[in-house]
């Protein structure tokens, strides 16, 4: 698992290899913030200092679970976005700051604190499936995305464009007239055909992290097709995008259109 693309592969600012264990973990420098087997998440949540913008999640097992990205309620202005009226948004307070957070499980959101569910996966994988939650009740409102490019060709999720070392984005029910103060702030990338990553793609230009994207108005064509009427509008009322892409894969800069 990395995080964060960047146009040189050699930086060690882009593609950072996340920790796929809670023992890898702490050998890291994160910090356990949550048990969290029961209200809004779900697993062991992990964080690295007061960067509300990358949170690991782990099973009961200790192995890799999901992640969350957070954005300090404090940045955030409602006018243009009503981030408190988005399900895919939770409050939270983390280390005693106030945070929406955007989560996603890499496993059944239902086995991440049994103890007894199945440890069969291979040691240093990602995980099993992509599961998005869109509301505060981390099983009931979460919802699996697809694992192959063919069967989101079936749904809601819409071709965007393919970038090198990105794959192919997908972009929930984007239209040309998509309501842009409801836009989906998440994003499927694949790569051969199967889910290889997805993303977050937050309104507004969020600078509380290094590990965050801000891509440029002129860049979204790039990933984003169609770019909805409303777009180069509300890109400025809100300052831009914060973007963060999570690779499943081990080399995503060989990634090819």
């Amino acid at each position: 698992m990395r995080i964060t693309w960047g146009p040189d592969p050699l930086s060690p600012k882009y593609f950072v290899r996340q920790p796929l264990t809670i023992e890898e973990a702490k050998k890291e420098r994160f910090e356990q913030i949550s048990t969290g087997c029961q209200g809004k998440f779900l697993g062991q949540r992990f964080m690295q200092g007061k960067d509300v913008s990358l949170i690991l999640i782990y099973d009961s097992h200790g192995n890799i679970a999901g992640t969350q990205m957070g954005i300090p309620a404090s940045l955030i202005n409602d006018k243009y976005y009503k981030f408190s009226e988005q399900k895919m948004y939770n409050r939270d307070t983390i280390a005693g700051i106030d945070v929406y957070i955007l989560t996603a499980y890499f496993i059944d959101p239902k086995t991440i604190c049994q103890s007894d569910a199945d440890n069969t996966r291979k040691v240093g994988t990602t995980g099993t499936g992509l599961w998005l939650q869109n509301g505060p009740d981390p099983i009931q409102d979460s919802f699996s995305s697809p694992m192959n490019q063919t069967d989101a060709n079936k749904t809601k999720w819409v071709q965007g464009a393919c970038f090198p070392s990105m794959g192919v984005h997908y972009w929930y029910d984007n239209r040309l007239d998509t309501d842009c103060s409801h836009f989906f702030p998440a994003f499927l990338m694949y790569n051969q055909g199967k889910l290889t990553g997805f993303g977050w793609a937050t309104a507004g230009k969020f600078e509380h992290t290094k590990r965050a994207e801000y891509p440029p108005l002129a860049a979204l064509t790039s990933f984003l097709v169609p770019v909805p009427t409303c777009m180069p509008d509300f890109f400025h009322e809100t300052s831009g995008f914060t973007t963060m892409h999570v690779y499943f894969n081990a080399a995503p800069w060989n990634l090819l259109c």
